[in-house]
């Protein structure tokens, strides 16, 4: 198996998790402080209107496909952010 053939058998979270194992350390920082940062900020927003921790756990336990699908795209954006503020 060449690299080619071991880079495209990988799965998004794998590829992601190369990524930060081996990601400069300042891109890590400012993506990260971002995500948090937007994080933070949503659930700032659900809590004013008012749904709670609860909520977002039914929400989950009630919509896993959707959940592994948006992961996937989350670890190929976190991915690219990454790559995209070492070069």
């Amino acid at each position: 198996m060449d690299i080619f053939d071991e880079m495209f058998n990988k799965t998004p979270k794998e590829k992601f998790l190369e990524i930060i194992q081996n990601g400069n350390l300042g891109a890590l920082e400012k993506v990260f402080e971002n995500f948090f940062a937007e994080y933070i900020s949503m659930i700032e927003l659900l809590e004013k209107q008012g749904l709670n921790e609860i909520d977002v756990k039914n929400f989950i336990l009630e919509n896993g496909d959707l959940i592994k699908q948006r992961l996937d795209d989350i670890y190929i954006d976190l991915g690219a952010q990454i790559l995209g503020h070492e070069g």
